[in-house]
Order: structure tokens, then sequence, then C-alpha cells
């Protein structure tokens, strides 16, 4: 029979530990630039494009049915938010142009390119809310796994932090490596 999986940590913060003190730690670190997008936009006096970067930790229950079952739960992770202008017309060279950067970079620190390959997302494989995501992969001595992820994200994420807080909308949408 089937079981559903809870795929965040769950913790109790304080002294005591009932229904009130239930905490979950945090599943991915992308999700506090989008909550603090308008204050470094107004602080910094950023104009379009700008990017924000952040490392963190990241905290999930994962399954992971490659090399036998593998459990995935502790990650440093670095992710970019990349904002851009609003428009169905823009997004597509912003993104297609960190694809190339992105492979640039890279080269340039010592990859191979042979060893390197791209995972195009398309159809049923794409996020839903995202216009078009591409992996940059690589060949390691145990398999091809992805190393980074672009992804046009388009205003989704900016769209419900909005509706979730009351505050206006600020017209602008993503792209996140």
């Amino acid at each position: 029979m089937p079981r559903d999986f809870n795929l965040m940590f769950q913790t109790n913060v304080g002294a005591m530990s009932d229904a009130s003190s239930v905490a979950y730690l945090r599943p991915e670190t992308a999700q506090g630039i989008f909550i603090n997008y308008k204050n470094v936009l107004m602080t910094s006096r950023q104009k379009l494009p700008f990017g924000i970067a952040q490392i963190g930790k990241a905290f999930r229950n994962e399954i992971t049915p490659r090399n036998f079952i593998f459990r995935s739960r502790e990650f440093e992770q670095m992710e970019i938010e990349y904002f851009i202008p609003p428009g169905d017309d823009v997004w597509q060279p912003f993104h297609e142009k960190w694809i190339a950067d992105a492979e640039e970079f890279l080269k340039m620190v010592g990859l191979k390119e042979e060893l390197m390959g791209y995972d195009v997302h398309e159809g049923d494989g794409l996020a839903h809310y995202a216009r078009a995501c591409t992996d940059i992969t690589f060949r390691f001595p145990f398999g091809v796994q992805e190393l980074m992820g672009i992804a046009s994200r388009g205003d989704f994420d900016l769209q419900s932090h909005n509706k979730g807080s009351g505050k206006g909308n600020c017209g602008l949408t993503s792209i996140i490596v």
C-alpha cells in the first residue's frame, strides 16, 4: 500500500514539546530572497536587471532511489535570483545568456567540456512555475548528475509572496541559478 512521505523536517522550538512548538526546517534557500527582494531593491538603489545571491543550509527528507536507496537530509545550497523586467518577450534571451555564461564559468574553473552536458526540462518535466529549465550536468565517476540548474521562474514566487503578504506587485520576474 502506498504511503505518503513528509519531505520537510519537523522539529520543536522551545522547552516544551507540544503542537504549539512545531516548526519546520527550511527545505530550500531561495524563498528568503523573494521575501527580502523589495528591501534590497529599495535600499541598494538597484535597477533592473539585478541579482541577489545566498548560501545556506537546507533540510529535506528526500528519498532518492539512485545508488540503492539514499536519503538526502542536509544540503549546502547556493542560489542566485536574477530579476529582469516583466514581459513574455524578455525572459528567453536572459535565460540563454545565463546558460552560456554558466558553462563558460565552469570551463574557466577547470571542468572539462566533454564531461558536461545539458538536461532540458520540457512538458511534464517542468515545474509548475517554470517557463524553462536547463540543468548543466556533469559526468562524475558514479554517473551523470545535475551540477547546476538554470530556471526561468517567471513571477510565480514574487506574486505568491505579494499575495500572501498583502504587499503590492513590484512587476519583476526572475531567473534562478
